[in-house]
């Protein structure tokens, strides 16, 4: 009678057979394709279902897979039983289902299947994983769809099959919640159309449904739930049921597959050419990890909880300091720390989230910050005092001091009675502009101008009168384009100029801000139009806001481009920013969905294209608007009113302000939040080419692989022929043979960005080398050494071949500590027992000097090292000169990788060798006892004969003496400057005030390369200072000011040898009045200088007194990106304010470390 009865409650659904336990795959079975047979890492399939098709005979069980768009195999679980087999498992567990793109729990479990409790654990692969194993096949291509396995009675000895189509679904994302149609098939029934995810489907509301939705209904916990007239007698909430009730929802065990029919011998596959594979491309977004952050804020300033008045709002860094604005009362570090007070702003380290120290008194919230020119920053908000001085909606601070700056005088006023509150800010092209809700502005003498919620100001505060675009509401945001040709508005208005404009407009920046009536702002729904976002560049507008959508159009005609709508937990759009990778990032209090090519809220329609989980931050492409699936992982919002301020800092990493109060490091590990978090940019940089390739022990099976490890590699992948076929983390690996047997190897960086490869190498059916393997490699990365670790003085004699080593340690290289990748691991015990200094030999065989060129030599230097060959010193690095001995300290510290990344190479001529035996001999020294890591390794090669590098030009005999810094050289006034070198200098500074500059003080144009590559020779050059206006100048322009030019030209060109990656260069430039300081052509610092494109009419943003100059320097670390090998070019451009300025000069003093 159970059984009739089970069977009336399923309406049109019927049962299964009873579940099948998980087996291993029988390897005795013979397959029809040993290659790819899924049995190894080696022979991974592309499909369960190839597999199955190949042996019929296959069991349920693990296999490797392995598609055209996976980087390497994995193990996966096949259920090679359900309907023909073939069927790969992504996900399992009973309730607890989420929407997360990066998956849930440790999807290495998913590998087998036991069907017990301990399956109950919700394990979800990550779309990544899906799509890889989908091989490019859409969602929507999978004839039978995604099938779902859920326990059929609370034991889970049956189970009832599910398959769901989405023929809108192309790239797969985990449907729950989602606006997806859905087609559904019970069993064998027929397929019916399911209608969309989000509603609930199937042929009935008992257990022929599926819901995947999260509401009251089932206590917002999602999983495959039958529907809500599903009832059963027996047992729904015992840790060991596989049925268990949330609300009035059964959720189930259940399992969810697809079956792709992939085959390894698709077209898919493609032969690897014998270059290799070229480096994989980062991804242009921020990771979706946080970075960790102790640091936070905390408190309510104004007491209000509504929209508008979240903790964090408002970012803007200036120098290394983040400033963070929004509606706090302190800052805190971790979530039990004690509030330091700090009302409304507050500043952070931008690189690590660390508190600087300052603090701040507003009384009411900060809505948007800006830096000035000046280096100032500028404040904008609600309130109307700060650190008890009167200051309505605006005020400027200095962040040297953190004092408000007395100069700024700007009042701002509301006709209309109501409370002032300036949004937004912005600077561009030496103007400010101002956004909010306001009427007059008055300052510097210049009063009641009227600017109704929009108006303009110059650097020093003073408002514009010509440029008031009327407009008849709020102005929440504003951003104005490079050119500076259209302020782009979103807001709450309607009008502007009395002429329709209705939440998003644009309006002309010259005189008169006239609306462009070309264009008319289309919205996603008839009420709540309001805009509240606005990014504008790079030829593209988005705005962002109510109804939840984001637009995007093309600037030039404002064409609508792209669109997106947030939904089914939707929300407004509330700020938005773009990176220079070319992402524009948008924020909502939205945590489900957002829809590509959607601009309808509510009834979506169906125009979209894509469904991508969003929580509370997405990405979009910059150039085409389209959706990139990045959102952070599982982010926490107090009240879910998520993003309300997002910033892109100097090193790339996205800062996401609001009143986020969790976040996660990892997929495993989560932190205290405290408004904000810093989501870091990911690693730009492939792992270099591994090198020294090679084979051993080879025979008809197998082979096994050699090679020189890379820096920063966390694994290796090795490839033949057309896929991966094996990971390691060492530098060696034995593989089978197989197919064409063309071996190739990259390294993997550890968030698995993959450098390029090898080029082919091959082998014959016997494992040995087509071609004899390199012979010139006579000492290799992982070679024996004999070493000496131990505060016991050496022998004299130690570096010669004739000591005895023999009461030596021996270990493979690299040899240290604290480091990956070494092959002999020593334990340095407390700092004050640990040598200063290792010493290591191995040696190397050359068979006759005489038939060579030399050989070179490297060797990691970590801190410092001495290199000696037969005795005799070919080289040391960054060890001071002189003697040293087992107490001398490396002259600075490295990190492990940044020394293998610096190996210098030097030659060592064949009359150095002998016949026989030779010794390569180093000493590792140590900067500080207590380093973190040390190494030990070297390599040598053979440089043949006639390759021999060309000898480094011996110095003149008797040298002149160098001058000191204070008594430069005068150079012949006749002849240009030569190129000063100091390729030798290690540390210090090298130019000093008196040094000579070419310099061009001609109204002429000096040419546009004129600070990378152009030449110098027909400029004049003095001592520095130079200008006119400085009584202590070196070389004084004695000029009419009739004849003096706005901008004045100096360049230097200098050698700095080899930079290495540890090198520092810093340039200390006095700015009068303004300066814009270059590095081989590259901006690296402007000063007093308005945004945008600088030319030799850009007059400096204000005035600098020569007092002022000479005591506000800047201080500039030079980015080594930007620096070369050799000489290198250093600029500056000094403009003036105003024609007839009384001073403009220049002065730099420069140093470097090694």
């Amino acid at each position: 009678m159970k059984f009739i009865r089970r069977c009336l409650a399923l309406g049109l659904a019927s049962i299964t057979g009873f579940g099948v336990l998980a087996l291993s795959p029988i390897a005795a079975q013979a397959a029809v394709d040993p290659l790819h047979d899924g049995l190894s890492e080696a022979t991974a399939a592309a499909s369960c279902w190839e597999i199955k098709q190949n042996d019929p005979r296959s069991e349920n069980g693990t296999y490797w897979l392995q598609t055209a768009t996976m980087d390497a195999p994995r193990q996966f679980f096949c259920d090679q039983s359900t309907d023909g087999g073939g069927w790969v498992l992504i996900g399992r567990g009973r309730e607890g289902w989420e929407t997360w793109s990066q998956g849930k729990g440790d999807e290495s479990k998913l590998a087998t299947r036991s069907r017990t409790p301990g399956d109950f654990e919700v394990i979800q692969a990550s779309h990544e994983t899906v799509n890889g194993l989908l091989g490019g096949t859409k969602v929507s291509d999978l004839a039978d769809g995604v099938m779902v396995q859920r326990a059929w009675n609370y034991r889970g000895t049956a189970y009832q099959t599910v398959r769901m189509q989405f023929p809108k679904m192309s790239d797969f994302i985990w449907p729950f919640k989602s606006a997806h149609p859905v087609n559904v098939k019970f069993n064998r029934e027929w397929w019916v159309n399911g209608g969309i995810v989000w509603s609930g489907f199937g042929t009935n509301t008992g257990w022929g449904y599926v819901n995947l939705t999260a509401s009251p209904q089932n206590k917002y916990t999602m999983g495959w739930g039958y529907g809500p007239l599903a009832s059963s007698w027996y047992d729904t909430s015992s840790s060991t049921s596989f049925f268990h009730r949330n609300g009035s929802i059964i959720n189930p065990y259940a399992e969810v597959y697809v079956r792709p029919e992939l085959r390894s011998t698709d077209s898919s596959f493609r032969a690897i050419g014998d270059g290799g594979t070229a480096a994989e491309t980062q991804k242009a977004s921020v990771s979706e990890y946080a970075s960790p952050t102790a640091w936070g804020v905390t408190g309510n300033l104004n007491g209000s909880i509504q929209e508008g008045n979240i903790q964090v709002q408002a970012f803007e860094q200036v120098g290394s300091t983040m400033y963070v604005g929004g509606n706090f009362t302190g800052v805190q570090k971790g979530k039990n720390g004690s509030a330091i007070t700090s009302n409304g702003l507050a500043a952070f380290d931008a690189t690590t989230g660390v508190w600087t120290g300052q603090t701040f008194d507003f009384n009411n919230q900060v809505k948007d910050l800006v830096e000035l020119p000046s280096g100032k920053l500028l404040a904008v908000g609600d309130f109307t005092k700060v650190n008890g001085e009167t200051h309505v909606g605006t005020v400027l601070i200095d962040p040297a001091t953190g004092a408000i700056d007395p100069s700024w005088d700007l009042q701002v006023r509301n006709g209309n009675g109501g409370r002032v509150s300036v949004k937004s800010a912005k600077v561009i092209d030496g103007r400010i502009y101002l956004a909010g809700a306001f009427t007059h502005l008055s300052g510097n003498g210049v009063s009641s101008v009227y600017a109704r919620n929009a108006g303009r100001l110059d650097l020093n505060g003073t408002p514009d009168r010509s440029w008031n675009p009327e407009i008849n509401g709020t102005v929440v945001d504003i951003d104005v384009d490079e050119a500076d040709t259209y302020l782009y508005a979103a807001g709450f208005f309607t009008r502007i100029h009395d002429r329709v404009a209705e939440n998003a407009a644009r309006v002309e920046t010259s005189a008169g801000a006239t609306l462009d009536q070309s264009w008319s702002f289309r919205h996603s729904y008839l009420i709540g139009k309001y805009q509240q976002a606005v990014t504008v560049g790079n030829g593209r507008a988005y705005f962002g806001g109510s109804q939840h959508s984001l637009f995007g159009y093309n600037t030039s005609d404002m064409t609508r481009t792209s669109g997106s709508i947030t939904m089914q937990n939707g929300g407004d759009l509330q700020a938005t920013t773009r990176s220079a990778t070319g992402v524009v990032y948008g924020s909502c209090h939205c945590s489900d969905f957002t829809f590509q090519d959607a601009y309808h809220y509510l009834a979506l329609g169906n125009t979209w294209t894509r469904a991508d989980e969003i929580q509370w931050v997405g990405g979009w492409d910059e150039a085409t608007g389209r959706q990139l699936g990045w959102t952070p992982y599982r982010l926490s919002s107090l009240r879910s009113t998520g993003a309300w301020a997002l910033e892109m800092a100097d090193d790339g990493a996205l800062w996401a302000g609001g009143d986020f109060n969790y976040s996660y490091t990892s997929k495993t590990a989560g932190q205290w939040s405290g408004g904000f978090v810093r989501m870091p940019a990911r690693n730009a940089t492939a792992p270099a080419v591994p090198a020294n390739l090679r084979a051993s022990d080879g025979n008809s099976q197998q082979v096994t692989l050699k090679w020189s490890s890379v820096p920063g590699a966390d694994s290796y992948q090795i490839l033949r022929d057309d896929r991966t076929i094996a990971t390691t983390t060492s530098t060696s690996v034995t593989v089978p043979l197989g197919g064409n047997n063309r071996f190739f190897v990259r390294a993997v960086a550890s968030d698995g960005l993959a450098g390029a490869s090898t080029h082919a190498y091959v082998v014959d059916s016997n494992g040995k080398p087509d071609q004899s393997d390199d012979a010139t490699l006579l000492v290799d990365s992982d070679a024996t050494w004999a070493y000496h670790w131990s505060t016991d003085a050496v022998a004299s004699d130690w570096a010669q071949t004739s000591f005895d080593d023999s009461s030596w340690s021996r270990g493979t290289a690299p040899i240290g500590y604290g480091a990956t990748g070494l092959g002999t691991v020593l334990k340095p015990g407390a700092a004050k027992t640990r040598p200063v200094t290792t010493y290591a030999r191995t040696t190397f065989t050359v068979a006759d000097p005489s038939a060579i060129g030399g050989v070179n030599v490297a060797v990691t230097a970590d801190d410092g090292a001495v290199v000696y060959v037969n005795g005799t010193e070919v080289v040391r690095q960054r060890m001071s000169e002189g003697a040293v001995d087992g107490s001398t300290y490396a002259s600075a510290s490295v990190s492990t990788a940044s020394a293998r990344a610096d190996r210098q190479l030097v030659f060592v001529p064949a009359s150095s060798l002998v016949a026989g035996t030779n010794t390569l001999a180093v000493e590792t020294h140590l900067n500080y006892r207590s380093t973190a890591s040390m190494s030990v390794d070297g390599t040598v090669k053979v440089v043949a004969k006639g390759a021999e590098p060309t000898p480094e030009p011996q110095p003149e005999p008797e040298p002149q003496p160098q001058p000191q810094p204070d008594e430069p050289i005068v150079p012949d006034p006749d002849k240009p400057l030569e190129v000063l070198d100091v390729s030798g200098v290690n540390f210090g500074e090298f130019l000093p005030t008196g040094m000579y500059w070419n310099y061009w003080n001609s109204k002429d144009n000096p040419g546009a390369d004129w600070n990378s590559t152009g030449d110098l020779s027909k400029w004049k050059h003095g001592a520095s200072p130079l200008g006119w206006g400085d009584r202590d100048a070196g070389t004084p322009f004695d000029l009419a000011p009739s004849d003096r030019a706005i901008t004045n030209y100096f360049a230097r060109d200098v050698n700095l040898g080899t930079i290495s990656a540890d090198f520092e260069l810093t340039l200390t430039v006095r700015a009068d009045d303004g300066a814009v300081i270059y590095v081989n052509g590259t901006e690296v610092k402007r000063v007093n200088m308005p945004e945008g494109k600088i030319d030799a009419n850009t007059r400096a943003s204000s005035n600098v007194s020569i007092s002022a100059a000479k005591k506000n320097t800047v201080t500039i670390v030079v980015p080594r990106d930007v620096l070369k090998d050799g000489v290198n070019r250093i600029a500056v451009e000094e403009h003036a304010n105003y024609t007839g300025a009384t001073s403009v000069t220049f002065d730099l003093k420069a140093s470097l470390l090694r």
